[in-house]
């Protein structure tokens, strides 16, 4: 009777049936392992799909926005430039409300637009430059006189521009104040208004670049009080034909009054003349009030002529300071800094060791 064999029980065969278990755990494992290394990768691949589709529809977005930015800014500028032609064009017409019109219109330009403050301000002094004879009427006494019945056409229309251009001159002074970051104050700027024409000017604490007034004409008052010149200041051959006032005045730079002419009165009390002060040929036909002044860099008033000498160079009179009093300037308080050059002042007038100004009432013998 053949025995029925049995399974092995051996430790070999326990080993070689752990080795299996083993064997197989470790296919499982590896083959697990693959499969979560195969889903990471998967998932980095879609992970940086999404962020590429978020950047390219990020960019995409910007760019739009772009266009869209330079699509309004060119229709801005374009609208800005409309206005802006259609502003002088008004102020070419020949109807005076129509001129009104195009300077309030330019007003608001600027008010809105910083870049265009300059270019509004070149027009404005264009067109204080225009020819302008003096008003035959009393412009002083009837300045905002009804226009009446009847009245001629020639002295309706010298009323009518001047009200268009004393519009004109407050538009500048009540712009050209230090910028504080309000649309209504520009700030300094270059004003040209050379050979102009201008009644009751008012440019009082104001700020100015650099200021052009060579033989400009300056009718009832010109006041300049508190006003600062951050640039040259030309009042070359200008005439002042009554009140010139330049009270705590800074100017900057040099000021240039040579062959200015003063018909009545200059106040420049505590005026700072920090850059030099020229009144070379300068004519006073009244007073000149310096009181508290500050001068530096240089003072030239003018080089004296024997009286009686012809002034050929300047029109042919005859200029002394005999036809120029020292009591007819005041310098009192008024001081001088470290000067480049040696002062030439009015007769009578000297620099005293503290670098003050001082009046000599006896006659100077030389």
């Amino acid at each position: 009777m053949s025995q029925v064999a049995t399974a092995p029980t051996s430790d070999t065969a326990r080993a070689e049936l752990d080795a299996i278990r083993t064997a197989l755990s470790l296919a499982v494992g590896t083959g697990g392992a693959f499969a979560l290394w195969l889903a990471a990768r998967r998932q980095r691949s879609t992970e940086i799909q999404i962020r590429e589709t978020i950047a390219a529809t990020a960019e995409d977005q910007r760019h739009r926005e772009k266009v869209q930015l330079a699509t309004e800014f060119d229709l801005t500028e374009r609208r800005i430039t409309e206005l802006y032609g259609k502003a002088v064009e008004q102020i070419g017409s020949d109807k005076a409300p129509v001129r009104l019109g195009g300077l309030y219109a330019l007003e608001r330009l600027a008010n809105a637009n910083p870049t265009l403050r300059q270019a509004v301000v070149n027009v404005v002094c264009a067109y204080l430059r225009m020819p302008f004879p003096e008003p035959s009427w009393e412009y002083e006494r009837s300045r905002a006189a009804d226009l009446k019945s009847g009245m001629p056409e020639a002295e309706r229309q010298e009323r009518e521009e001047l009200q268009v251009r004393l519009a004109a001159q407050q538009m500048l002074a009540d712009h050209l104040l230090e910028a504080d970051g309000s649309p209504e104050k520009w700030g300094a700027l270059d004003i040209d208004l050379s050979r102009a024409v201008l009644i009751d000017f008012r440019l009082e604490r104001c700020f100015v670049g650099k200021a052009e007034f060579s033989r400009t004409q300056f009718l009832v008052v010109a006041r300049f009080d508190q006003t600062v010149f951050h640039g040259e200041a030309w009042f070359y051959d200008a005439d002042f034909d009554r009140l010139a006032s330049f009270s705590e005045a800074k100017f900057l730079d040099r000021a240039v009054f040579t062959l200015t002419r003063f018909g009545w009165h200059l106040s420049a009390r505590s005026v700072r003349f920090l850059g030099g002060a020229g009144f070379y040929r300068s004519k006073f036909c009244g007073t000149g009030d310096f009181r508290d002044g500050e001068f530096a860099q240089f003072i030239d008033f003018d080089k004296p002529l024997k009286l009686g000498e012809p002034n050929h160079e300047y029109g042919g009179d005859s200029l002394s300071w005999d036809d120029f009093p020292g009591t007819r300037f005041n310098f009192q308080g008024a001081k001088i800094g470290q000067l480049a050059e040696e002062p030439t002042l009015p007769d009578r007038w000297s620099v005293s060791a503290d670098g003050t100004l001082v009046y000599r009432r006896e006659l100077d013998p030389s």
